[in-house]
């Protein structure tokens, strides 16, 4: 079946958010090498992985196979997996809980960066650089292979680490092929089940992985090898459990580099329930 596309809506730009102030001032005193003792590093990822990014919604009817697919994907150790909820979907009958305009927006700018006549749910974005309904698997796991068939011994390295006192380290090295990209973190929840009341899903419990809670830009302009040390507070964090990084060339452009850490050990399924009845 033909994936659904949304009702017309005027879509407001709204930029993704930026890194604040304390997080520029963190940034600041990391102008020099830093060195961090071994001991105060508690876990690590520098594998390269393809980042695949699902807009989607609990609003929409042909949302849950893609949010199932994008479970399978999220089991693979080469992918990063992403789940960005739209909030165009909301007006339906049922306000997803984990909608954000700024996904919207980001979405939107993917459609005319690819020149695609609209957006639509769901929808799979595969590196920055491929677009495809969620429901066309064979499609997306060719992006996904075509992607790691890129990958050279030129392309940057990304490492990141968590670091005692709830922190993490990011590490960018041979960046000479990306100047002006941007470095990015996505603050995730790693599984999630809701309960919906309403909409064109109303009745059904829905199962979402890796839902995007915050997407904060890091550095607006990578002009070199970097290495930042960023409280987790600063990403507003608390809420969420999985944490990853990727550098993004031309405001959305291709994704070059991506890594994420597990979500911390004793996290995992939550359960939403609504109470009130959004009809």
């Amino acid at each position: 079946m033909l994936n659904k596309t949304p009702r017309p809506v005027k879509l407001i730009p709204a930029p993704i958010r930026a890194a604040s102030g304390a997080v520029w001032a963190t940034l600041a005193l990391l102008a020099a090498p830093c060195v961090l003792q071994a001991d105060t590093l508690t876990d690590s990822s520098s594998q390269a992985v393809t980042l695949v990014e699902l807009y989607t919604s609990q609003g929409c009817s042909s949302c849950p196979p893609a949010d199932a697919f994008l479970q399978d994907l999220s089991d693979r150790e080469d992918v990063l997996a992403l789940s960005f909820h739209v909030d165009y979907w909301n007006n339906d009958g049922w306000a997803d809980p984990f909608s954000q305009p700024s996904f919207s927006f980001r979405q939107q700018a993917y459609r005319e960066e690819m020149g695609l006549d609209y957006v639509y749910t769901p929808q799979m974005v595969v590196a920055g650089t491929f677009a495809a309904p969620g429901g066309q698997r064979e499609a997306i796991l060719k992006a996904i292979s075509d992607n790691e068939g890129l990958w050279t011994a030129s392309r940057p390295s990304l490492i990141l680490n968590r670091v005692v006192n709830d922190r993490i380290r990011v590490a960018l090295s041979n960046s000479s092929s990306i100047s002006g990209a941007a470095l990015y973190a996505a603050v995730y929840q790693s599984d999630q089940i809701t309960r919906v009341r309403g909409g064109e899903n109303r009745g059904r419990t829905l199962r979402n992985v890796n839902i995007v809670k915050r997407l904060v830009r890091l550095t607006p302009n990578i002009t070199g090898d970097l290495e930042l040390l960023v409280p987790l507070a600063d990403l507003d964090a608390s809420s969420a459990d999985g944490i990853a990084v990727f550098v993004q060339r031309d405001r959305i452009g291709p994704v070059v580099a991506a890594v994420a850490l597990p979500p911390r050990p004793g996290t995992g399924m939550q359960v939403s329930l609504n109470s009130v009845d959004q009809d």
